[in-house]
Parts: C-alpha cells; structure tokens; sequence
C-alpha cells in the first residue's frame, strides 16, 4: 500500500473516530436534556396540582381565573413532548407568580332589604271584574307567624286579613278603588315590617286574549317580535337531513303575518358553519349602530356539547350577517346565554360557564360587552360558583337586579332559583327560589318583558320539555319583583290586554283548601304534618316516614263547594324523577264517597309524563265538602323500586262555595 493509500485510511479512521465522539456527545447531551426536561415536567404537575387545591370561593374572581388561565396554558405546554427545559421550567414559574397573586375575596356587606311582600291582581272570572289580590311574601329570617293588614285607599284604617304560618294569600271580592297592604312577621318578640305595597281594582279590558297553561292552546301573542323602525323580524333555520342548512329572515308590517326574505347566513358565513347547532341565546335591536345583534351557543351537530363556544353576528335589519366570532370568550366555556342592556345602553353577556378542570355550566359568569356588543371586554362577576345552573337571564327592577336560572337537571322539571344585587359586580344575594319545587312541572326558561312603563311585566316562559299529549310545552309565569325578592305563581290560565298592557292571571275560582282542617291516612313526621301540605307555602311540605304506599290526604272545605280545579306539589328527586298515580274523591259527609278524577292508567301520557307538578281541571263541575287525594304510587324514570318517603308538598282546591237557594216564601 501507497504512502498516499495508507495516509487516506489513516485520515478516514480518524474521521470514523471524531464521528463516533461527537455522536455520542450528541446522544449524551440529548440524554442529559431529556432528564432535565422530565424533572422539569415532574415539576410543573407538582406545581399545576398545588395550584388546583386553591378553591374559587375564597378569592377574588379576577386572581382565580387568572391562576385558572396560566394552569390551562402549562396543562398544554406540559401534554407537549417536544416541550423544552426552559419553557417548563417558565410555565411552572407563570403558574408560581399566579398563586403569589392570589387575592382573598372581599366579604361585602350585605344592605339589602330583609323582608318584602308582593301584590297582584287577578280575576277568578273571564268576564271580571278584575278585584282580587294574590299576596306573596319572603324573608331571610324565620317567622312565627305572619300578618296581613289590608287598608282601602291612601288614608283608610288597616284590618287584619290573615294570621299564620304560610307564604301567599288570597284576598277576594274587593270594591272598586285603591288597597295598600302589610305585611308583619313576629320571631321570639321581634317584629319586622315590609314595604307597603298598593293596587288598584280594575275592570276586565275588552280585548283580553287568552293563553292557556294548560293546553298551550292561545289567541294572545305573549312576547314581541324583533323590531326595526316599523318592521319585525324573525329568523328562520332551513334544514337539510337534520342539519341546518341556513338561515333566512322574515319580516311583517304587523307581527302577524309573514314574508320569506333571503338567506342571511350560510356556511359560507364562517368556517365553522359547515357543521353545527345552535341554542340559547338573544337576538335584539342595537338602536345606536342600526343592527340586529346575535348572540347564541354554538356546538357541532349531534349529541356532543363539548366545545361550549360562543357565535356573535351582526346586520343590518333585513340584510346577511357578519359572524363576528364563534369562540370560547376569554377562555371561558360558555352554553345557555343571554344578552342584558342596562339603561346607559351598557351591554352584559351572562352565561352558564366553565373553564378547563370544571364540569359544564359550573358557574354562571357575566361578561362585560364591548360598546357594539360584538365582543366580551372582561368578567364583571360570577355567581353560583359550582352550583351547576342553565338558562341564565338578568331583569332590572325597583332598583335591583334579578338573576334568574335554573338547575342544570337535563330534560326534567327542576326548581328555578335567583340572586339579586344593586349593583352586577357588588354583592349578590344567597340563593332563593321561586314558584314551587318543580317550577310548575318544567324548567326555567326565557323571560321576556310585557307591557310598558309601570304596567311592565317580566314573563318567564318556562319550558316543559317532557309533558303529556295535549299539555302545554311552556308553562307561562308572570314574575313579581319587590325590594330583591322575586315571586312566581301558577294560574290555569292568563289573559293578555293590549291596550292596557296588562297581564291578568285568571284561576279556576277560589281557593278554597288553604289553612282548612286536614288529615292523613298515616302520620307525618314532626314539624311535616298533614296540615303543611296546606298552607300556602311551597317550600314547605308533608313527609312521612312510614314507607306506606297507597296513602291518603283529606281536607274539609268546611261546606260544600263547587271544585274546579286541584293543583298538587309533588315530590321528586333529582336524578330519580318519578310521576304519580293517584285519583281524586269527593264527600259531602266525609263517609260517602265518589270518584272525581282518575290518573292511575299509565298508558295516558298526562299521567306517565307529568313530573313534579300536577294541574287538573276537574271535567265535572262537582259539588263536595271534603276532597281525598288517594296516591296509589310514585313511578321513578330510572329505577322499578320505588324508595320514595309519602311527601306532599302543596295540595290546592279551587272553586266556589255552594250558593244556597232561595226559599220560595210564595208556597208557605
């Protein structure tokens, strides 16, 4: 071999060698930035997990999201595998500086009024007059007792109408005029008084319309359509195999009739229209910019409702929409939503929200909107933080704000709850409910305004998503809101005025069973006897707990009446809803008796999906002193056991007392 030769192999080793070296260098250095990396991640997890022990409730909202926001941001860093040392070493730093930020929450006092009575009017009659009072009543403190004082006019003498233990009454047959009502609670020799409250007798306006609770069946459109100038507008979906397709706008000259428009959003509106479904959201009319503003919760098509965003679009009246967004404001996962404008034209969007690490709709959020209400500025406040609530809507009122929602209880009736403050970022109440435990068999829904000026009525348009064949799928509520209480009650049926602008509940007659003796087939517990189930109240109830099943409950009239209507208050539990099977008796004497209504047969649907909130119009006008309520058995939707405790919670008779005849003095 050539000295060139040997010298070639001899700088070919060499290179082989230095290669090699430098490889392994390599290979080592690579070793060592993995190691580091991994303890670098080990440590950021232990930094992610001590900051996920910080709970909600005892900082400042502002300091917690954050803290919420830089842990999301270091869980996605961290799920990285090309993540480097200095990167995760950065995030657990970030994660670090947001827990040192953390602020304890400020503990505001709590100003706001602590008792508060209600009055509206209502008619028992279709033809009028309109001259009978419902009185509801609240407080945060327990009672003894309460009384009612009634004066007629600014200056007359008040009288004693009601002495109990109950939270409504209903006070009959007034004269024409003016009435102001107080209310006083008593407590271990304490009083406390209410605000006094007035209302004025009226009759019954010539063009009432009527919608009826019962069936849904109406003449009266409740809510206003969307209007612009002197045109309405509606949104209509086209759907092609379940999908939506687009959108198209209709308008009318008088709310009544309507003309197809053109499409004004399609998928080619934004790219994440090619696929999806929307729910819950507002639709109102932007005066200051001339546009119809669109807020509503976007999610793909199907059963899904994990991405939780939010789609805001604009146009002008009649004209396409711009989607401005379809996106999780802030961050945050928002699902049912509404859009509230205070009165310095200011706009709010609350919504049932989460963020990473918490289950759906975990609190309720409002958002601070921009000056064109397209985007979200900031988080104003939170309320029900972990409390699991949907179908969140704001009114303003008497110097109030009023949060209503309700449980987040999937298909089936829950108990529809609010908070009210003076202010949206200040201090909001402790959670109050409204209307009975079921909201009347369905869920809290939207609410919208009727009337105007001092006849302005919010109406919660409550939805009954499971219900019989021919019942109503919204159960109309018209909404009392006095000194941060609100009150709900339900009526068979509601007349609708428009010249007046009124709303006019219209019941079955009378009540007739309140505060009336009442027994029971098996005992009630201590504090739960039969006579709870009649009180007026239903928050309280009647429970017994020997399991006996079928059992009874009788109340005397105290003389024969006429009974039209009986409203029952059921039980039901959370996650284990069940109907009832039960028929209703009627006595003269207490010995003798016959049946009025049967709603035992499971094969009807108003019996097997009636869930929490029974109404029946009784289909004979029949004459009896005592009423019997014999349950047969409760039937739980998910279980074939049934391991519910004897509970009522409210039993309501309505109708007239038996008029009496007249003796004919010209046969003696």
């Amino acid at each position: 071999m050539s000295e060139k030769s040997l010298l070639t192999v001899g700088i070919v080793a060499a290179g082989i060698f230095l290669f090699s070296s430098f490889g392994d260098g390599m290979m080592a250095a690579a070793q060592q930035e993995n190691a580091s990396a991994s303890g670098a991640r080990e440590r950021l997890i232990g930094k992610i997990d001590e900051g996920g022990k910080f709970t909600e409730k005892d900082y400042s909202f502002e300091s917690w999201n954050n803290l919420r926001f830089v842990m999301h941001d270091a869980r996605e860093l961290m799920n990285k595998q090309e993540a480097t040392t200095e990167e995760l070493e950065q995030a657990r730093i970030r994660v670090q500086q947001a827990i040192d930020a953390l602020k304890k929450r400020e503990a505001l006092p709590d100003n706001n009024p602590r008792i508060a009575l209600s009055a509206s009017l209502f008619a028992t009659d279709r033809e009028g007059p309109v001259n009978n009072v419902a009185l509801m009543w609240a407080a945060i403190d327990p009672s003894d007792s309460i009384e009612i004082y009634r004066a007629h006019g600014n200056d007359g003498d008040f009288t004693k109408i009601y002495s109990g233990h109950g939270a409504s009454f209903k006070d009959y047959n007034l004269e024409d005029g003016v009435y102001t009502y107080r209310l006083v609670a008593y407590r271990d020799g304490y009083t406390q008084k209410s605000e006094p409250v007035q209302v004025a007798t009226i009759a019954m306006p010539d063009d009432v319309q009527e919608y009826s609770n019962e069936t849904g069946k109406s003449s009266a459109r409740i809510g206003e359509p969307l209007k612009a100038g002197d045109t309405y507008y509606r949104l209509s979906s086209v759907r092609e195999d379940r999908r939506i397709k687009h959108f198209i706008v209709k308008t009318s000259l008088d709310g009544e009739n309507w003309t197809d428009g053109p499409v004004v959003m399609d998928q080619s509106s934004h790219p994440d229209l090619d696929d999806f479904k929307f729910e819950s959201g507002s639709q109102f009319y932007d005066k200051i910019h001339n546009r119809i503003v669109w807020w509503c919760h976007w999610e793909r098509s199907g059963s899904s409702y994990g991405h939780g965003r939010a789609m805001v679009a604009t146009a002008k009246p009649g004209e396409r929409f711009t989607v401005h967004h379809i996106y999780n404001p802030l961050g945050v996962q928002v699902r049912d939503m509404s859009v509230f404008v205070d009165d310095d034209d200011q706009g709010y969007l609350v919504a049932a929200s989460n963020i990473h690490g918490q289950g759906a709709n975990a609190t309720l959020y409002i958002f601070k909107l921009n000056t064109d209400y397209t985007d979200v500025t900031g988080i104003v406040n939170k309320v029900m933080e972990d409390g699991y609530r949907e179908a969140p809507h704001i009114i303003k009122t008497g110097g109030f704000y009023y949060l209503v929602f309700s449980q987040a209880a999937g298909w089936y009736p829950s108990c529809a709850g609010y908070m009210s403050a003076k202010s949206l970022d200040g201090r909001w109440s402790d959670l109050r409910y409204i209307g009975n435990n079921s909201t009347f068999s369905a869920q809290s829904g939207g609410i919208i305004d009727y009337g105007h000026g001092e006849q302005l009525v919010p109406v919660m348009m409550a939805n009954r998503w499971i219900r019989g064949e021919g019942t109503s799928g919204n159960v109309v509520l018209p909404i009392q809101c006095k000194d941060g209480f609100a009150f709900c009650d339900y009526f068979p049926d509601l007349l609708f005025s428009p010249s007046k602008n009124r709303i006019i509940p219209l019941d079955a007659g009378r009540l007739l069973s309140q505060d009336q003796p009442a027994s029971s087939s098996i005992p009630g517990n201590k504090d739960q006897e039969v006579a709870m189930a009649f009180d007026g109240d239903y928050a309280t109830f009647f429970r017994s707990d020997e399991k006996t099943w079928p059992f009874s409950v009788t109340t005397d009239l105290g003389e024969n009446c006429t009974v039209r209507n009986v409203q029952i208050s059921w039980h039901i539990h959370k996650g284990s809803e069940a109907y009832y099977k039960y028929t209703i008796e009627g006595s003269a004497d207490g010995d003798q008796w016959r049946l009025l209504l049967d709603r035992t047969d499971e094969k009807d649907t108003v019996v097997s999906k009636t869930y929490g909130f029974s109404s029946d119009i009784l289909p004979d006008a029949s004459e009896a002193r005592y009423v019997r309520i014999n349950v047969q058995r409760a039937v739980l939707h998910n279980n074939p056991n049934n391991w519910y405790p004897p509970t009522l919670y409210e039993v309501k008779v309505y109708g007239e007392k038996t008029k009496q005849a007249e003796p004919d003095l010209s046969r003696q």
